[in-house]
């Protein structure tokens, strides 16, 4: 077990063995020794795998095994009520905002803005003849 807060050891000495300066001695310490106990591990591995579900099957158990990170778990490591499993809250807070929304949208709180409009600088700009003529010499210079 690793309830003592180290990262890979056991907690249990005698599955520890001997400790060396860097960890248990009956470690995998050459290139084939550590590739031989990584094969071991794949077939242990391999041979301990649940069957793949399929379909609806496969949906419920990946929905029933989801993991919401952890804003519903208690300090204690109770489990949280029925009504407050992330798996049922989110949906619902998600439907609260679409409906939200499409109330806004259906009441006129939101809206497409209209065409832009135009104040007396752009009047100005746009009738002054100075302005146009300036504009046209430039793109006629720069066809040259």
């Amino acid at each position: 077990s690793r309830r003592n807060g180290s990262v890979g050891l056991s907690a249990d000495p005698a599955e520890m063995g001997a400790l060396g300066m860097d960890g248990p001695i009956n470690r995998p310490r050459t290139p084939a020794a550590i590739a031989a106990a990584y094969e071991q591990r794949m077939k242990q591995k391999a041979m301990n795998q649940p069957e793949e579900k399929e379909g609806i099957e496969w949906v419920v158990d990946k929905v029933k095994n989801s993991y919401f990170f952890g804003l519903f778990e208690g300090e204690t490591g109770q489990e949280a009520p029925w009504y407050l499993k992330p798996s049922i809250t989110f949906p619902i807070a998600f439907l609260v905002v679409g409906a939200a929304f499409w109330a806004s949208l259906a009441g006129g709180a939101i809206s497409e803005r209209g065409m832009p409009t135009t104040d007396e600088l752009d009047e100005i700009i746009i009738s002054s003849d100075f302005i146009r003529s300036t504009a046209v010499m430039a793109f006629s210079a720069m066809e040259m």
